[in-house]
């Protein structure tokens, strides 16, 4: 649906805004609405700002929006905010310029009587979406030809935890209104708790969490000319213990369930609480690593070494055509050996070749014999690939797999700096140790990512960790698995799936200091049906990256493939074998037939073959290897469930691909379609037109208004052999 649908005049220009939502909707509860359109793209939605304080259950929320009339005549119309479901508003207070408007708070009754009215008349598909909200509504307002007015107003409400979760949710999508203005989105939510702050997840926004106290923590997200595809949802939870445990389920009808388990500690921990652990950093000084290279990594590991704590041990390693040592075994942390550290750092040239094999084995002897209720880190920091010794990187592998010390796994962290490093022997060697790979790019500073990584390891606090999960439940899958080590003040995101739900009880178990610590969680809660369906896209991300894991590392395997290419059309995630087509035909020409043959919006890579294969065949070293590492541990790491493309949306346990001639654009308007990409052309297609009582018939199924919410031009699969053509023409 165009903008120009979305604004009439009868008399006054009637005027709807939905805050959070992107564009002006005609509202007429008094008299009836024109039958077109005479004003396009003209009052927009600048700057939108929601700024939350939580204090304990209380939730106080002011709502700022500058909105501009671009039009040459005065708009005047009614305002509306869909208000939190099931929300008792203690208080709602709005201003215009310093203005305070009287409002009205509708219940729930009343705002679907209006919603429903807008729908039927063929308007807005989106208001499906909030209809079983309350809203507030004030009285109509003018806004002058080119001006601007600032709309402000707040609301409180108390939260009650769901299955240990308190929950916030912010409205923000209407997916389908082909705004192309840049526009502001900031929120920013304040959390002070009585007890331990523990779990904070958002499941769909990458949001920026700073926490000041271990009962306190600031939430921000924002973002300019990009509408988002979800609404902002914040979930938390408390505890007192040392380490808090959180569930998030969802499980569709007839399927395994999904779950996201959130292992939070405290922001910070006591001496007895950490764990002592044996640290050697691996620091490549070939001749590759001169001048600014090698000063900003020696910082690094000088900053490092200075930030170690007592009943520590730790060693350093220096590597070029050779392997040079800063003393021959493990040392207790102390002021003067730490003097000493720094002292040999400063003594380090750059010159030689990059005999990556040999300096690994080094430090793999390093920790060999120590205790093994020890953790063991190694921290390997190269610019290069193997030139001297040990070149093939299976045989490297292979090496280090078979030096392992018996005592203990230690985990192996890689960090290539620039571009011409191997990034298949990187990614597979922290792979094999439990660890990670991390890339520098040539124009970053090596010192600043180095060190922001260690201070989100430098403080463990439970090491070999496990999860068991009693009757009712029956967990499948987890990932990642083996589960890494938890460290204060980060939390551990694991995903899996579960056949049986239910509320029964978790424990974590692990070891501090050689001393075992086991943490019980009672009543806690996998869904039996319904929840967050972010979940379940989040759970296929990280399927996904192991996937296309296996494939680098093993090379292709049709079966595999398969498998990357069904989960990419089911959860609408792109990947390099699934391509979500974007073509032009004419699907909406009025009174013309859906051409079935042109609706198929996803198809595996043509002409696959093995020995071509995207993944398998791509090179090892360069910008575009290191980029597409990045890709793979991306999703294979994953914590929130982001779109991945501006055409394709995840609702309900259902993906949706835009086709269309205005699909590049994502706006859903005229001359473009969303097809669920679960229909085939050889399925029954029944045409139903927005808003009439075929179309709210549909409404009987749970999930349906989610879906049909998407755009007033829609195609979704309603059984095995059928589906249901919703149009507006």
């Amino acid at each position: 649906m165009r903008w120009e649908k979305l604004l009439w005049r009868k008399i006054w220009i009637g005027v709807v805004f939905l805050a959070g939502l992107w564009g002006p909707q005609v509202l007429s509860a008094q008299v009836d609405l024109p039958p077109e359109p005479l004003l396009a793209r003209q009052v927009v939605v600048e700057r939108h700002s929601v700024e939350a304080v939580v204090e304990g259950p209380l939730v106080e929320v002011q709502v700022t929006q500058l909105l501009r009339n671009r039009s040459g005549q005065v708009a005047e119309g009614v305002y509306l905010f869909p208000l939190p479901a099931d929300a008792a508003v203690s208080d709602v207070e709005m201003t215009v310029d310093g203005a305070v408007l009287e409002g009205r708070v509708l219940d729930r009754e009343e705002a679907r009587r209006i919603y429903e009215q807008i729908v039927r008349a063929q308007r807005d598909p989106a208001l499906l979406e909030y209809w079983e909200r309350g809203v507030f509504q004030t009285s109509v307002f003018p806004i002058p030809p080119g001006e601007a007015r600032t709309v402000a107003f707040v609301y409180t409400y108390w939260v009650e935890p769901v299955d240990g979760l308190f929950h916030f949710h912010v409205p923000l999508r209407l997916r389908h209104l082909g705004q192309v203005e840049a526009q502001e989105i900031s929120i920013r939510v304040d959390l002070h708790t009585a007890s331990g702050l523990r779990a904070l997840y958002t499941p769909n926004f990458p949001s920026s969490v700073e926490r000041s106290a271990d009962d306190a923590a600031t939430v921000t997200y924002r973002t300019a000319g990009e509408l988002p595809a979800n609404d902002f949802d914040l979930y938390w939870g408390t505890d007192d213990r040392a380490v808090g445990l959180s569930l998030l389920s969802y499980k569709p009808a007839g399927e395994e369930g999904y779950f996201v388990l959130l292992a939070a500690p405290g922001l910070a921990a006591t001496e007895e609480e950490i764990v002592e652990r044996d640290l050697v950093v691996v620091l490549d000084v070939s001749g590759s690593m001169r001048k600014a290279k090698l000063e900003q990594a020696r910082a690094a590991v000088q900053s490092i070494v200075e930030s170690l704590r007592p009943g520590d041990r730790f060693n350093l390693v220096a590597f070029s055509s050779g392997v040079e040592l800063w003393r021959e075994a493990l040392q207790p942390v102390d002021g003067a050996g730490q003097r000493e550290a720094v002292r040999w750092l400063e003594g380090l040239r750059a010159v030689g070749a990059t005999d990556i094999n040999r300096a690994l084995l080094a430090a793999l002897a390093q920790v060999a014999g120590g205790e093994s209720a020890r953790p063991a880190y190694i921290l390997f920091v190269t610019d290069g690939q193997p030139t001297q010794g040990e070149s093939a990187v299976d045989a490297i592998v292979r090496n280090a797999l078979g030096h392992l010390p018996a005592e203990r796994t230690p985990r192996l962290f890689t960090f290539g700096v620039g571009y011409d490093v191997n990034t298949d022997l990187l990614d597979n060697l922290a792979a094999e140790l439990r660890g990670g790979s991390h890339y520098v790019a040539p124009d970053a500073a090596i010192d600043e990512a180095v060190g922001a990584f260690y201070a989100q390891v430098s403080t463990p606090v439970l090491a070999e960790i496990e999860l068991v999960f009693a009757a009712p439940f029956t967990v499948t899958a987890l990932s990642p698995d083996p589960l890494p080590d938890l460290f204060a003040g980060r939390q551990l995101v694991a995903v899996g799936r579960y056949t049986a739900g239910g509320t029964g009880e978790v424990a974590l178990a692990g070891e501090v200091n050689g001393k075992a610590r086991l943490y019980v969680y009672p009543d806690r809660t996998l869904v039996v049906g319904g929840g967050n369906p972010a979940v379940a896209r989040l759970w296929a991300m990280r399927q996904i990256g192991q996937l296309l894991s296996l494939i680098r590392r093993n090379g292709a395997d049709p079966e595999l493939v398969e498998e990357i290419t069904q989960l990419g059309v089911r959860y609408g995630i792109v990947t390099p074998y699934t391509s979500f087509l974007v073509l032009e035909p004419e699907l909406l020409q009025p009174g013309g037939e859906i051409p079935l043959a042109e609706l198929g919006v996803l198809s595996a890579q043509p002409r696959w073959e093995a020995q071509t294969d995207p993944i398998a065949a791509a090179p090892a070293a360069g910008e575009a290897a290191v980029a597409a590492s990045q890709a793979r541990a991306a999703l294979q790491q994953a914590e929130v469930a982001v779109e991945s493309a501006a055409t394709v949306r995840y609702v309900a346990g259902r993906s949706f691909v835009l086709r269309g001639s205005l699909a590049e654009e994502g706006s859903g308007g005229a001359g473009s379609i969303w097809v669920d990409t679960g229909f085939v052309e050889t399925m029954a297609v029944t045409t139903v037109a927005l808003g009439s009582d075929a179309y709210f018939d549909l409404l009987a199924e749970p999930e349906m208004a989610q879906w049909l919410a998407i755009s007033a031009e829609l195609v979704v699969v309603t059984g095995p052999e059928s589906a249901v053509r919703v149009t507006a023409r």
